[in-house]
């Protein structure tokens, strides 16, 4: 069970069951996954006349081109393959590098990239009248919302059209070396201005883009300025913009006190290490967020069909159960054989959420520049 607010391997291990992305991306891969006929009924299940259509016209199409977080690639190709018949050519890369782009493209208007999985930077595009609505390719009952939290999908648009959200999760959380921070000692946010903490505290640095930069602005929004002076300049945080660098710090005990790890890289050392915890202090255990699994499409793609194919796939659930498999995003559909991590599953908290089009335009750049503001030069 949790120890005093630490989510520790072993209390990992008994509530979620221990599915490493590998693993879980193996089982719905592997030799023991559904034959291509059972993949087809279980996802397709109820489609309209138009469906056949689309899908015909997308096998004549050859093949869709998505871009998106590199480690999709591989296995998101070869499920792609298995359950359409239709060759996916996936581009694994910068998701900023690739925004730009698309954007580029689109203005040009010699798109390449039919399908784009990333962030929400492209609330730009959608303002310009450079993105295709995805609501209306949604046409299978499988991916009705009914079959999503809250009964409902997830647009980072106000106008519930462009930008899909796959994935809501938790993030914003501590994780910590338990061999040095014992259970109950980091309980709400303000524990960490301890004085035994001074410079025992790292965090992923929120002047570049990354996963600093989200609690960073959580913290300032919930905390305040001068709880932020008193943690960054007061405690003499310790900044790194590389995720291995700051999770061996906390399992050798130097920067035992992490804000900014992510999941992949927090899991990936606990396979191998037993002093390493996840704390969400009670008075605010994170936000929500997207990560990488918001699904657009600019306008004028070369292979339409096929987009939407791949569309209505991503979002069923053989397409979110290797999504969140890989990312250990916690996927919004309801039905899911995965597991990511418990502390990224969202509970009865009221969370901020920071994928949402008011906030991504009005609110993000402000705040980062308070954030540097507040700290100045450090």
């Amino acid at each position: 069970m949790d120890k005093g607010g630490i989510l520790t391997q072993d209390s990992y291990i008994s509530r979620r069951g221990l599915l490493a992305g590998a693993t879980a991306a193996g089982a719905v891969l592997g030799t023991g996954s559904r034959s291509l006929a059972q993949a087809n009924a279980d996802w397709q299940t109820g489609a309209p006349a138009e469906w056949d259509r689309v899908l015909a016209a997308a096998r004549s199409e050859g093949l869709v081109t998505v871009a998106g977080f590199p480690l999709l690639s591989e296995k998101m190709s070869a499920a792609f393959k298995r359950d359409t018949g239709i060759q996916l050519n996936f581009l694994g890369g910068n998701t900023a590098e690739q925004s730009a782009r698309l954007e580029a493209e689109a203005r040009a208007k010699n798109v390449t990239i039919d399908v784009l999985v990333s962030g929400a930077r492209e609330l730009v595009m959608m303002k310009e009248d450079l993105l295709e609505p995805i609501l209306p390719q949604l046409i299978l009952p499988g991916v009705a919302p009914k079959n999503f939290r809250d009964g409902k999908h997830k647009f980072v648009d106000n106008a519930g059209q462009y930008l899909l959200q796959g994935a809501s999760y938790v993030f914003g959380w501590l994780t910590v070396n338990t061999d040095v921070v014992k259970p109950g000692e980091i309980k709400v946010w303000k524990d960490l201005l301890d004085p035994k903490y001074r410079g025992k505290i790292a965090a992923y640095d929120f002047r570049f883009p990354g996963p600093g930069q989200g609690p960073a602005i959580f913290l300032y929004n919930t905390r305040g300025p001068e709880f932020i002076k008193e943690l960054f300049h007061g405690q003499q945080v310790k900044f790194s913009t590389e995720n291995r660098s700051l999770m061996e710090g906390v399992v050798r005990g130097t920067t035992p006190i992490l804000l900014g790890g992510i999941q992949l890289e927090v899991e990936r050392f606990r396979a191998n290490f037993k002093n390493i915890g996840v704390v969400l202090p009670e008075d605010g255990p994170g936000y929500l967020t997207g990560g990488f699994s918001v699904i657009k499409q600019a306008k004028g793609v070369p292979h339409p069909n096929a987009a939407k194919v791949f569309i209505n796939w991503y979002m069923s659930k053989p397409g979110q159960e290797l999504y969140e498999s890989i990312t250990l995003e916690a996927s919004r559909r309801i039905d899911l054989g995965t597991s990511p991590p418990s502390y990224v599953v969202p509970g009865k908290f009221e969370y901020t959420d920071d994928y949402t089009e008011d906030y991504y335009l009005l609110s993000r750049s402000s705040m980062v520049k308070s954030l540097n503001d507040t700290l100045g030069q450090r």
